[in-house]
Parts: structure tokens; C-alpha cells; sequence
């Protein structure tokens, strides 16, 4: 099983989402785990590699399995903020299309990945 780690960034009720080309589709700041790395450290770590800011994780909200390909993937998340005086930006313009900031109560509308409207579900729920 391949571990991930991200990050979930709410400012304004709105939630930082990057669009990955490979799937077209809006998903968290994060990626896989390295080696003798901890999942904090690597949703810090992916957060400064994808939206080029230093960011502060919060606390943990939790974790979700999914399989592509035939290979299965745990995705742990992290609410966290982004550091005073630090602006987002798209960083790996390979890998994605467009940073965006999707107000949480309209994720509907948007094609998102399983796990951002898993998330949005739950939040607004309470």
C-alpha cells in the first residue's frame, strides 16, 4: 500500500484545490510519503512543492483508501493554514492546470475527487 499525505487549506469558506491534468479533476495539495518520512512531514513538505507555501498543520482530519490501477493508496489529511506573508501559487505546472479556491458549499458543481467531496460532505454537515 502506497501512503499520501496533503493538506486542506480553508480561508473564507473557500478550499485550496489543485486540478490535476492526468485526471481533470480538483484534489488536495499533497503526494506520497518518502521513506523515514513522517506524514506530517510529508504534507508539509508536498504543500511547499505544489503551492509553493509554508504551511502549519492544525490537526489531523482523518485518513481514506482508495485503489487506481490496481494499486491501493491511504490518503491522510491535514487541515492546516497557510504561514503570514506566504502566497499560493501553481508550482508544478506539469503535474496540474490551475490552482483554484472552490467555495466549500458549491463542490457539486466542480468535477473533485472522491476525497475532497468526502470531506466537503462531512464538514458541512458539522
Amino acid at each position: 500500500m502506497q501512503e499520501l499525505s496533503g493538506v486542506v487549506i480553508i480561508e473564507n469558506g473557500k478550499i485550496l484545490l489543485l486540478k490535476r491534468k492526468k485526471h481533470d479533476h480538483f484534489e488536495f495539495p499533497g503526494g506520497k510519503i518518502e521513506p523515514g518520512e513522517t506524514k506530517e512531514q510529508a504534507a508539509v513538505r508536498e504543500a511547499k512543492e505544489e503551492i509553493g507555501c509554508a504551511v502549519e498543520l492544525i490537526r489531523y482530519v482523518g485518513a481514506n483508501t482508495f485503489v487506481i490501477n490496481a494499486m491501493t493508496y491511504k490518503g491522510h489529511k491535514f487541515l492546516a493554514r497557510i504561514l503570514p506573508g506566504e502566497q499560493p501559487r501553481l508550482m508544478e505546472q506539469d503535474e496540474f492546470s490551475e490552482l483554484f479556491w472552490m467555495p466549500m458549499l458549491e463542490y457539486q458543481k466542480y468535477p473533485v475527487a472522491t476525497n475532497v467531496k468526502e470531506f466537503c460532505e462531512t464538514f458541512l454537515m458539522g
